[in-house]
């Protein structure tokens, strides 16, 4: 049974006659005629009731008349939905992420996301969490990626990432001279470091306030020394031994550094995909970022 043989069964029900709907349908009669006689053979039913004035409908005609315009209505419907996401005319895609994490994330995603759609437009705009989410709230961005503490009812929220805040430490610090140096450590304590010099992200930063609470949740103050705004800069000051400092998880890790986790404390951060919830036809190239980049980073 074929959606062509559906509308044939359905032409004939409207026009109670095999001529009138082949000229409908713009078939034949005789095709028509050997289309309806081949389905009623294969489905071992009488469909329509023939005499030489008038055509009628069987009862087993009737369910299946009724069965067939549902068929073939939801699938007009999900050829509609599907034209609509395929023909979307926009060519561009706005991504918002986080400013320091566009060279983290995206490697892992544009070349892959360019290769399936080589014609789509990427803009990148990298900026602070409450900016971008702003943005995205005025339809200026398609999706964002980022950290968020408080969610807005209008979004939608995907996990894509968790990454954890370390202690990055130089290689010939003496402190790792008295670990001696043991890869197999993956934790430290952080009270042991109450002498040292840290460099630390500026007070501005939603991540110097997670640094301050876990440091705060050990009773610990940092003695700060030096202050960025970029976790890069610390990591190569850190490597130089011009103090110890904390970077996250998904930063280039330096060779001439050590990294470990903080022992007795929670130093997990989530990034997210958000994007707003009440778009019915999301356009194809966004949809198609989004899935990606759940993939992408369910695999990483």
């Amino acid at each position: 049974m074929t959606l062509k043989e559906i509308e044939y069964v359905i032409a004939i029900a409207k026009y109670e006659s095999f001529s009138k709907a082949a000229d409908a349908i713009f078939v034949s009669q005789s095709a028509l005629s050997q289309s309806i006689t081949k389905l009623e053979k294969e489905l071992g039913l009488q469909l329509f009731r023939r005499n030489n004035k008038n055509i009628s409908l069987t009862f087993a005609g009737e369910m299946f008349l009724k069965k067939g315009e549902e068929i073939l209505s939801l699938t007009n419907k999900f050829n509609t939905e599907l034209n609509t996401l395929a023909s979307c005319k926009k060519k561009i895609i706005r991504l918002g992420i986080h400013q320091s994490y566009g060279k983290y994330f995206l490697p892992k995603l544009i070349p892959f996301y360019k290769k399936m759609l080589p014609n789509v437009q990427i803009k990148i705009i990298e900026d602070y969490s409450a900016n971008l989410e702003k943005l995205l709230l005025e339809n200026k961005l398609d999706i964002v990626v980022s950290t968020f503490q408080e969610k807005k009812s209008t979004l939608s929220y995907k996990k894509f990432f968790e990454e954890n805040i370390l202690l990055a430490i130089a290689k010939n610090n003496h402190l790792n001279r008295d670990f001696g140096e043991n890869q197999d450590i993956k934790e430290i304590d952080l009270t042991n470091f109450k002498n040292e010099s840290f460099i630390l992200l500026i007070k501005e930063f939603k991540s110097r306030k997670i640094i301050d609470n876990i440091c705060k949740s050990l009773n610990f103050t940092p003695n700060c020394i030096l202050e960025s705004k970029d976790f890069d800069t610390i990591n190569s000051l850190v490597a130089q031994n011009m103090g110890v400092g904390f970077v996250p998880s998904s930063i280039n890790k330096d060779r001439n550094s050590n990294y470990y986790k903080i022992k007795n404390v929670d130093s997990n951060r989530t990034f997210y995909i958000v994007y707003k919830k009440k778009i019915i036809h999301r356009p194809y190239i966004v949809a198609e970022f989004i899935k990606l980049a759940e993939n992408a980073m369910i695999n990483h």
